[in-house]
């Protein structure tokens, strides 16, 4: 019966004729039959009401203390125990589903913070590849220049002249912002080493 029907309580006697009425709780909750138990105890079986409760009854009344006032007290306070515990048990699922769904996100945002490190350090090679890839020849175009602009060496017009110096300045100005970069992509790394000196801080 109380596996098909839905019942607001069980009153159960201490003496079954068929079965131990511990068993028989135990064997009830085991079943995950969840509903309020409350077990009528004859003379001398009061001793025994703790191990009721610890099989799964909801409460015990001894049938010396049985009236209706009390039998009505003891009902709505099982009925009232039994609510509260499904709302509690209610309480600690939805616990643990938000639990596991912020582990989840958890595990997502370590993953993205991975990928975005990742990101970083290849941005960071990809620099400091690009800086010294670029500041070779730019070396070069500056080595070739400044010979160039040494009479000694070649007899260029004013207007060569003007264009090899602005070749120059261009490449100084070019290879200043690849050191830069690749400082940058050196501090990023932390990679950077820095060389502490003695300064005069008003000059």
């Amino acid at each position: 019966a109380l596996s098909t029907t839905a019942y607001h309580c069980v009153l159960l006697d201490y003496r079954l004729p068929d079965q131990d009425t511990l068993t028989f709780i135990q064997r009830l909750r085991s079943s995950e039959i969840n509903v309020p138990l409350v077990v009528l105890t004859g003379q001398g079986d009061e001793k025994n009401g703790l191990q009721l409760l610890k099989a799964g009854a909801t409460d015990y009344l001894s049938k010396s203390r049985i009236s209706p006032e009390t039998l009505a007290q003891v009902l709505r306070s099982a009925i009232r125990i039994y609510r509260a515990e499904m709302q509690a048990a209610l309480a600690q699922e939805e616990l643990i589903i938000k639990i596991q769904q912020l582990e989840k996100q958890q595990q997502q945002i370590q993953m993205q913070n991975f990928k975005l490190l990742e990101a970083s350090r290849l941005k960071s090679l990809c620099l400091a590849t690009m800086s010294h890839e670029l500041r070779t020849p730019m070396n070069a175009i500056i080595g070739f220049s400044q010979i160039l602009l040494r009479p000694k060496f070649a007899q260029l017009t004013q207007q060569q002249a003007d264009m090899v110096e602005r070749i120059l300045n261009n490449g100084k100005h070019l290879l200043m912002l690849l050191n830069e970069v690749l400082d940058f992509s050196k501090l990023e790394a932390g990679r950077l080493d820095l060389k502490g000196e003695i300064f005069d801080v008003s000059k």
